[in-house]
């Protein structure tokens, strides 16, 4: 018979000696996924602005949320340019 002791000891993890897990990675993979989160929350945050216009305004408002749209989309994009260079 086994205890349950022995059976843990197995399903102890073992990380890769050639990429150690470091604070430096966490913060890389957190920068990583809050850049996405900005990058898509802008995208969908100007899209469904634009949608929400009368059909007469939407011309005259496309420029600054096109700008806005894109503004999220660099800053996100520099988080997860970030993150990879982390992590």
């Amino acid at each position: 018979m086994t205890s349950l002791s022995d059976v843990a000891l197995a399903a102890v993890f073992t990380p890769n000696p050639d990429h150690p897990l470091t604070w430096t990675g966490f913060f890389g993979f957190l920068a990583v996924v809050i850049g996405c989160a900005i990058a898509l929350i802008g995208a969908y945050a100007a899209f469904s602005t634009w949608r929400g216009l009368e059909p007469s305004r939407r011309r005259a408002q496309l420029l600054p949320l096109t700008i806005l749209a894109a503004i999220f989309l660099a800053v996100g994009l520099a988080g997860v340019a970030l993150g990879v260079w982390l992590f």
